[in-house]
């Protein structure tokens, strides 16, 4: 689980609330598999990854770069004329 402090925060930064979580599990991940945290941890807290990527997301340690949707255009298909 997650402190909601830090979650709320985070919402802040970063309003999508789907985009949030996709980018926390990714960097909860990269924190299990052994990355270093970007955010200074105080000696003898224990803190979870959830936390952890949290508080760099508030920090603004991370770049997110969300990626850029192309535009559609649809072809206008013939109207009969009555």
């Amino acid at each position: 689980m997650f402190n909601p402090h830090y979650y709320s925060l985070a919402l802040k930064k970063i309003p999508k609330r789907y985009l949030l979580v996709n980018i926390l599990s990714r960097r909860m991940r990269q924190l299990q598999k052994g990355s270093e945290p970007l955010v200074q941890i105080e000696e003898g807290n224990s803190i979870s990854n959830a936390d952890i990527a949290l508080k760099e997301i508030v920090e603004e340690k991370l770049v997110i770069n969300e990626p850029e949707v192309p535009e559609v255009k649809r072809k206008k298909s013939p109207r009969k004329s009555k």
